[in-house]
């Protein structure tokens, strides 16, 4: 009796420390080495990965990409559980060495989705004055007086040298570059921060180096526009990288990184998106009604991507030439009616030209196919409206 009640004591004891185990793996982010010093982290509710660069004293994390979404986001929030999963998963990987700067590219939540809990833990943000005034907004107001002087502006600190802050301590180094719109057009943001890397020779790019990954457009590999910025950019600066470093989880690549020569092979012997996009914008409003039929069959014969029409919609609606933009919005929900924001950015189009009936059939029919899209709608087309008002005021 007492033996069978040992053995059982044994096998809840066994049981017990088991399941601690799988909990506190179920705890903490995956983790893996790709360089000496140079650390991926993944997130189970996200495609996106941190990057974390060790030094000798403390490490610093580029990226918190806990929730998985662009610039359509709309549930912006600080997502602190995810950010706490992340401090302790680098606490148990690097013992004794505090997060001591964390870094973003831009305001998206696949770059940043959890802030306070590392300005609670005693890190300082790196960011820009334009994206920090988007993401203070789901921080608790009584976080953002506290840990102000925490809040780092590259744009603005005096450690910068012209459009590069550089943290230079034993170890290791990164070269944070800052980068406006008004110079670089392709960038998802206002502003953005690239992390160059010099101890590896890479370029932490995130989002920008947006390969193209469907079929080829004329019988080549599109180049996109932000490979054309990314590209010039780093001509401009002289950076030759081995490698970037994307936000994507590189998931057949050794190191988990992308080879820098695969920018350059598209560059020299790709098919630029902006040379087909101006094809169609040289065209007036009585030519691309005259040709809609044959653009069509065009664009479907040559895999020439859909989205470039919306692209040219949203282009013709900055000029406010809203005829033109309303037949590049018909193109694109012709050739792709499945999909919701074909039929939101037609019902824009129709909500800035006044025709409020056709605007809300459409976003009728955008929720019809997908009953969660939330990225339009009538009181996003009232908002966009009010910002391209003012575009249209000050080209007067």
């Amino acid at each position: 009796m007492k033996t069978t009640f040992y053995i059982l004591a044994a096998m809840v004891l066994f049981l017990a420390g088991t399941l601690h185990t799988f909990t506190q793996q179920q705890d903490l982010n995956r983790m893996e080495k790709s360089k000496e010093g140079l650390y991926f982290m993944y997130y189970d509710s996200s495609n996106s990965k941190s990057t974390i660069v060790e030094f000798n004293d403390f490490v610093v994390l580029i990226e918190v990409p806990v929730k998985d979404e662009g610039g359509g986001a709309t549930n912006m929030k600080d997502h602190i559980d995810g950010g706490l999963k992340a401090i302790r998963t680098i606490e148990k990987q690097f013992p004794g060495k505090p997060i001591k700067y964390v870094i973003h590219s831009h305001w998206h939540p696949h770059s940043i989705s959890s802030v306070a809990p590392f300005l609670e833990n005693g890190s300082k943000l790196i960011t820009t004055m334009e994206n920090y005034s988007i993401i203070k907004k789901f921080m608790d107001e009584s976080v953002k007086e506290k840990y102000k002087s925490n809040v780092i502006f590259a744009e603005q600190d005096t450690r910068s040298a012209g459009d590069s802050l550089v943290i230079d301590e034993p170890g290791n180094r990164i070269v944070i570059h800052y980068l406006k719109k008004s110079d670089y057009p392709n960038l998802p943001t206002i502003d953005y921060l690239y992390c160059y890397l010099p101890n590896y020779n890479m370029l932490h790019c995130a989002c920008m180096y947006n390969k193209w990954t469907g079929e080829p457009v004329e019988g080549k590999e599109m180049l996109t526009g932000r490979e054309e910025d990314l590209h010039r950019f780093l001509s401009e600066k002289n950076i030759k990288p081995e490698h970037l470093i994307r936000l994507n989880n590189e998931k057949n690549l050794p190191g988990n990184l992308q080879p820098y020569s695969g920018l350059e092979d598209v560059v020299n012997n790709g098919i630029r998106a902006s040379d087909i996009l101006n094809r169609y914008l040289l065209l007036n409003e009585q030519e691309l009604k005259d040709r809609f039929d044959a653009i069509t069959d065009e664009i479907i014969n040559n895999n020439i991507p859909v989205s470039l029409m919306n692209t040219a919609a949203y282009q013709m609606i900055r000029l406010n030439d809203l005829a033109r933009a309303l037949v590049f919005a018909k193109l694109q929900a012709m050739i792709n009616p499945s999909d919701p924001n074909s039929w939101d950015t037609l019902g824009e189009v129709y909500y800035f030209m006044g025709k409020l009936e056709s605007a809300r059939k459409c976003s009728k029919e955008a929720k019809e196919i997908d009953p969660n899209f939330n990225q339009g709608g009538e009181k996003v087309w009232e908002e966009d409206l009010k910002e391209y008002q003012k575009i249209w005021e000050s080209a007067k």
